[in-house]
């Protein structure tokens, strides 16, 4: 099967999830796309050993057929998209995220079930996001569906930057936006003016090299920029508000936006309005 082709998406049974196949269904029309809905069952060890203690077993078909169960029904609630189900027993976690070995990208809802048949998809959203060989896709659980208007991506001129922005126009239909927001740090107790005041030449150099690194892939004039002198994580959530994705890379760079797998992403994963993509660190 072609990676480029398949999109996974979790589901639990919990709304979250349902919503994260929504966006998926949504968003794959027009593509040459196969979507799959997985769903894991996982039987936490302490429920295993109480009931081994008691004498009796866990119910491995009954898992397997209410993970089936919960998996037509996010696939009905779609309408008529064709999706795949596919039910794995294991830790949702890691068989989302070996699934997304042979995917263009895996969805995730920002939070999900956490009973004891489900492992809590806020947990396993964050763990696909960082160990994900594909791109992850976060939907937060008030999407609403709508038409891609606008993809923000969160820009630092790092690798992993320039490998966020370049899977944004790769994945925009020609009619929509692609902005490159990247935000220059400063000590918020001098503020903007004093700061261009003592460090013009340094802000300057910085603007220079995002600016070339924003060229180097945006040859084609597509993107917009806009650079300012601001607090990264402040500058993606504001700009989440109004964007219909917020697309960032695992980790940052230097003085622009650092740890963007740290407390940047971090913040933007739980707080944002939009669905926030995380595209790996590229690899040789």
């Amino acid at each position: 099967m072609d990676m480029t082709k398949r999109w996974i998406v979790g589901i639990d049974g919990s709304d979250p999830a349902a919503n994260a196949l929504r966006w998926a269904a949504r968003h794959s029309r027009g593509r040459d796309v196969e979507l799959v809905a997985l769903q894991a069952y996982h039987v936490p060890a302490a429920l295993a050993v109480m009931t081994a203690k008691r004498g009796f077993g866990v119910d491995q078909l009954g898992l397997a057929a209410t993970a089936g169960h919960e998996v037509d029904a996010a696939i009905a609630s779609i309408g008529d998209v064709s999706v795949e189900p596919l039910i794995v027993e294991g830790h949702p976690s890691r068989e989302m995220v070996d699934a997304a070995a042979d995917a263009a990208i895996l969805v995730v809802g920002r939070s999900g079930g956490s009973d004891l048949l489900h492992h809590t998809l806020g947990s396993v959203s964050r763990y696909c996001a960082t160990h994900s060989p594909a791109p992850v896709v976060v939907v937060p659980p008030d999407w609403e569906p709508r038409d891609l208007e606008l993809i923000a991506v969160g820009f630092d001129g790092s690798e992993n930057a320039v490998a966020a922005l370049r899977w944004a126009i790769d994945f925009a239909p020609k009619e929509v936006t692609v902005r490159a927001v990247a935000a220059i740090e400063h000590a918020p107790w001098i503020g903007q003016d004093l700061t261009f005041a003592r460090f013009p030449t340094e802000i300057t150099e910085e603007e220079q090299r995002i600016t070339a690194a924003i060229d180097q892939v945006d040859q084609d004039g597509r993107v917009e920029r806009d650079i300012a002198l601001r607090d990264a994580r402040q500058a993606l959530t504001e700009v989440s508000t109004t964007a219909d994705l917020l697309v960032v890379g695992s980790r940052g760079h230097g003085l622009v936006a650092s740890g963007l797998l740290g407390s940047v992403s971090a913040s933007v994963l739980q707080s944002t309005s939009c669905p926030v993509v995380v595209v790996p660190q590229p690899t040789d």
